[in-house]
């Protein structure tokens, strides 16, 4: 896709110690949406970046011809794509949760800048999701701009609470359109065991996974003080 802008990364001679801390959390670099989707895919589908097309199976040839680039290895992309679960069933997405689907993803949220500082009352919400997660095969993305808080989220406005919902209802309706059917209940248990085994069996017991409480309310209750 030859039209889409390049991101907005700092040059090597501006790119000091701050840089290395803060753009891990997306401060000093910019990306479009398709740009994030890609990345997104390129994670948990085994680690190739391939380039974005809107020309359907174009994908096969396009790895043919300018060669799919590795950026993580096998082993990585299957621990993140456990990870992203674990973000939609036991983290700051439980909003994008659907039942026979088996979302993973990532949330954002940024400050926007006003004048020429960070504002602490507008900012960007998003989520990024995958699905399903053990297999992933579509990505889905929703941005919100300078979202507010209502009752239903208690007031925040952040990616979990305002994009991650966007997502979750955007799976259910288009899953069914793809052919995708939804994993039966007696197979999902089994089937997201099989997704956590590259965390390893230490980080999986001490997850408690069978927990019922809910602890994202005192994340973000944490976070707003």
């Amino acid at each position: 896709m030859p039209e889409v802008g390049a991101p907005i990364v700092p040059s090597i001679h501006s790119w000091g110690e701050t840089t290395t801390m803060t753009v891990a959390f997306g401060h000093g670099i910019a990306v479009n949406a398709v740009q994030l989707c890609a990345a997104a895919a390129s994670i948990v589908n085994g680690g190739l970046l391939v380039k974005p097309t809107l020309i359907k199976g174009a994908n096969d040839k396009n790895m043919q011809e300018n060669g799919a680039v590795r950026v993580v290895s096998e082993k990585t992309s299957a621990q993140m794509r456990a990870l992203m679960r674990l973000v939609v069933k036991h983290g700051t997405a439980k909003q994008a949760e659907v039942n026979g689907y088996m979302v993973g993803g990532k949330t954002g949220t940024a400050d926007k800048i006003t004048g020429k500082r960070y504002s602490e009352n507008a900012r960007m919400s998003s989520f990024v999701g995958v699905f399903p997660a053990h297999a992933p095969r579509y990505v889905v993305f929703a941005l919100l701009d300078d979202p507010k808080g209502n009752a239903k989220t208690y007031g925040f406005a952040t990616g979990g609470w305002t994009a991650a919902p966007v997502v979750g209802k955007v799976v259910s309706q288009i899953g069914p359109l793809l052919n995708l059917p939804p994993i039966e209940a007696d197979v999902m248990a089994a089937t997201e065991r099989q997704l956590l085994r590259p965390l390893g069996s230490d980080v999986i017991e001490s997850l408690n996974l069978n927990k019922e409480t809910d602890d994202y309310a005192a994340v973000e209750s944490n976070r707003a003080h």
